[in-house]
């Protein structure tokens, strides 16, 4: 590709997977705002976008009207201007045309006047009801910088036991603090039915995840967050129990599960931000004098107790963990629980299961057509002692009415590559989850959390205009 071709592809890319709402911590991270949190407003696109731009070897820098930032991209000797929240970038008139700067926009703005008509700009520009005139203002540099977080999808080791599932649908566990009440349940794109005027090739994309009154600032939102689940159930009547764990003292498997005074330490980690987690368990204190106690903590110092088991005979408890492992605005990445078991009592079973918020829409979707996909792990030598399975849940195109279809695969070899054939439909199926389990977590009792059910199509009867996006 040219650079100006790369910048137009990158423009694309973002603009696919990142929606304009409120940042919060990290939403200048390019990876983390393009994978995990999946929306923030104009200063912070520019400047994520800054930072794609550099990772191709292109030079460029955040710029500011008034009350408004975007970005331009130095190549060919010269600025090149572009906006992911507006959709908006010019093409010059002429033999050899380019993208223009803003500078020569703010000399000529029939440049922009006329974009459209002559086909000079990207389909559905300014699709959210902004002027693009507005582009034709002086603007001025700013010094923002994209942050560099020490962060990567790929770091998740399952053990026997654990599943990790990426949805493309909410659950009503948004991250606490990324979102106002006003707007709705969560984090979205609040332009809502506005979307059906974006180029249609993005529109596509999203169209599959359209849910009706979201929220009470949009009849349909395409755009929004979602949630993923990590189950974690291993067994206790072995020593497979010791996977991964931080430590162990005076407790040990045996039949009905752990047992002997003493205490157990489980990490749990996440790459996504985690949003909500709980631990259910099981336990058997035959007398008085014995129980099981759970505690949560974020860092493995300062401990928080949460809920203890000291009835007669087996019963099941529920500790909640959100006041630790949740922190508003912020994604924590990890946390730890312990067990301390006193007297003769057994844990029989713990399940704990962590809710997380990531964008769906820069998971690996499955798309018409052939799609390659491969699964490589750090370790190939781990396989032989794993069950370690990708499964890929969807409903086919046009309607996404039919049943839920799986696709499962087992994963001996790494790299491991294999195709999945879907119908070459000109609407994309509808994405349900993509889960990637090292076998089965052990106990799973009716109270767990289930991951969500996607939804049924829908007929926005009307297309109403809402608010104008709020600009940073």
């Amino acid at each position: 590709m040219t650079d100006e071709q790369k910048s137009i592809a990158l423009f694309t890319f973002f603009r696919q997977r990142v929606y304009h709402y409120m940042p919060i911590t990290e939403s200048r991270d390019p990876l983390v705002c393009v994978n995990v949190i999946g929306n923030t407003l104009c200063g912070s696109q520019g400047t994520c976008m800054k930072g794609l731009l550099a990772a191709a070897g292109i030079k460029a820098h955040v710029v500011s009207g008034p009350g408004h930032t975007f970005y331009e991209a130095f190549y060919d000797g010269r600025w090149h201007g572009y906006d992911t929240f507006c959709n908006f970038y010019i093409m010059t008139r002429g033999d050899k045309p380019y993208v223009a700067s803003f500078e020569e926009l703010e000399k000529d703005p029939s440049l922009i006047a006329d974009a459209s008509k002559e086909s000079r700009c990207p389909a559905g520009m300014c699709p959210c009801g902004d002027d693009p005139m507005f582009f034709s203002k002086h603007v001025k540099v700013t010094e923002y910088e994209p942050l560099k977080v020490d962060w990567s999808v790929k770091q998740m080791s399952l053990r026997k036991g654990e599943t990790m599932i990426r949805s493309w649908w909410p659950a009503g566990k948004p991250l606490p603090g990324s979102w106002s009440p006003k707007n709705g349940p969560g984090p979205l794109h609040t332009c809502g039915t506005k979307d059906r005027h974006d180029n249609p090739e993005l529109f596509k994309f999203w169209e599959p995840y359209g849910i009706p009154h979201l929220g009470p600032s949009t009849t349909v939102s395409y755009r929004h967050y979602f949630n993923g689940l990590i189950n974690y159930s291993p067994d206790l009547t072995t020593d497979a129990f010791r996977d991964g764990i931080v430590s162990v003292t005076g407790v040990n498997p045996g039949p009905n599960g752990l047992t002997g005074g003493g205490t157990l330490i489980v990490p749990q980690a996440c790459p996504f931000y985690i949003s909500s987690a709980q631990c259910l368990f099981s336990a058997t204190c035959p007398g008085s004098d014995d129980s099981v106690s759970l505690f949560v903590s974020q860092n493995g110092q300062q401990w928080v107790d949460v809920a203890v088991a000291n009835e007669k005979g087996i019963k099941t408890y529920t500790g909640n963990l959100d006041k630790v492992v949740v922190s508003a605005g912020k994604g924590y990445h990890d946390y730890q629980i312990k067990f301390v078991l006193k007297g003769q009592a057994v844990l029989n079973h713990y399940l704990l299961q962590t809710w997380f918020t990531h964008n769906a829409m820069a998971a690996p979707h499955l798309m018409p057509g052939a799609n390659q996909v491969t699964v490589a792990v750090s370790n190939p030598d781990s396989l032989a002692a794993s069950d370690l399975r990708l499964t890929y849940r969807y409903r086919e195109a046009p309607a996404w009415t039919g049943d839920i279809k799986s696709i499962e695969q087992k994963i001996t070899k790494s790299p491991f590559t294999y195709t999945v054939t879907m119908p070459a439909t000109e609407k994309l199926p509808q994405m349900v989850d993509l889960a990637l389990s090292n076998g089965q977590p052990v106990w799973m009792p009716e109270n767990a959390w289930h991951p969500p059910a996607p939804v049924d199509p829908f007929v926005a009867a009307k297309k109403p205009e809402p608010a104008a996006p709020t600009k940073e």
